[in-house]
């Protein structure tokens, strides 16, 4: 992990600090991010994305061919689920907060060209992403006692689009869900659900 997030992150910076006027300038963008997720997960006996937290960070775009990009992204992501039905959980509220660094990696096809501004309006995207786990807390689900078993590691796939309403400025939305299972009650010998995330992105971005 520590020599993805190293990887990712000298890439960035690499991206960010390259000079104007090169070829390099040409092929390579950088951006930042931030917005919010709402999330949930299956297995926790609540239904909903209702979980909202942070979501920001940076983002590193390739240019492979006029319509077509690969987007790099190092993100701070915060997700879970929640639930204040009292009447669901004896507890009291459903309260499971999960905090990641989120490292996505994306294909853009973009298309709606205007030609006096020089950039494409809309762009779709699709790919993998790969995040860890910094922190869990659980309240008033069954999984409270079980938060140390919590998978660390998430992979997951994403579908979005963005609108970029002029040549640095986008509005974003994604659609996400983990492959993997965040507690595998197999796994761990318990008589507990499984548990899987799934979250909505929603995000603003300046592409310099």
């Amino acid at each position: 992990m520590n020599n993805l997030f190293t990887t990712t992150v000298c890439i960035l910076l690499t991206i960010l600090i390259l000079p104007e006027n090169t070829v390099a300038q040409q092929r390579f963008k950088a951006g930042l991010v931030l917005g919010v997720n709402a999330a949930q997960i299956k297995g926790d006996d609540s239904a909903g994305y209702n979980r909202l937290g942070l979501h920001g960070g940076l983002r590193a775009v390739t240019v492979l061919k006029d319509k077509m990009d690969l987007i790099l992204e190092l993100l701070y992501s915060q997700r879970g689920s929640f639930d204040n039905n009292l009447f669901t959980f004896p507890n009291g509220d459903l309260n499971i907060k999960l905090r990641y660094v989120e490292i996505p990696l994306m294909l853009a096809y973009k298309d709606w060209y205007k030609e006096e501004d020089d950039y494409y309006k809309v762009q779709v995207t699709g790919g993998l992403t790969f995040s860890r786990l910094i922190d869990a807390t659980a309240e008033g689900s069954q999984h409270d006692d079980e938060v140390e078993n919590f998978n660390n590691n998430d992979y997951g796939i994403t579908i979005g689009a963005d609108f970029f309403l002029s040549k640095h400025i986008a509005l974003g939305a994604r659609w996400n869900r983990s492959i993997n299972l965040l507690y595998n009650n197999a796994k761990h010998e318990k008589s507990l659900d499984s548990m899987v995330g799934y979250f909505l992105s929603f995000k603003g971005m300046y592409i310099f």
